[in-house]
């Protein structure tokens, strides 16, 4: 859920197929969406998203309905302190 102290950053993509995977499966490290896809990719691109985001005491999400790929980062907002602003001055 979205809360007053958190910053919701969401991007929403458009499979040319319906991704037949759970959510929880495409987190997991070297697992990629499409195995039939001939570009490239290792599969870690989730996975390490998650760990970075995480890191900055975030939370990662994604969610998938038929070709609709949702992911959804949970940032907690940081006031602007007065130390902040006048040691750039």
């Amino acid at each position: 859920t979205y809360e007053v102290d958190q910053v919701l950053i969401s991007f929403k993509n458009i499979s040319k197929y319906e991704l037949n995977i759970s959510e929880d499966e495409l987190m997991e490290r070297f697992k990629r969406g499409d195995e039939s896809r001939s570009s490239q990719g290792s599969g870690l691109g989730l996975s390490i998203t998650k760990s970075l985001i995480e890191n900055q005491n975030g939370d990662f999400k994604i969610s998938i309905d038929g070709d609709l790929f949702k992911s959804m980062i949970y940032l907690p907002r940081s006031e602007k302190s007065d130390s902040t602003n006048s040691s750039q001055e």
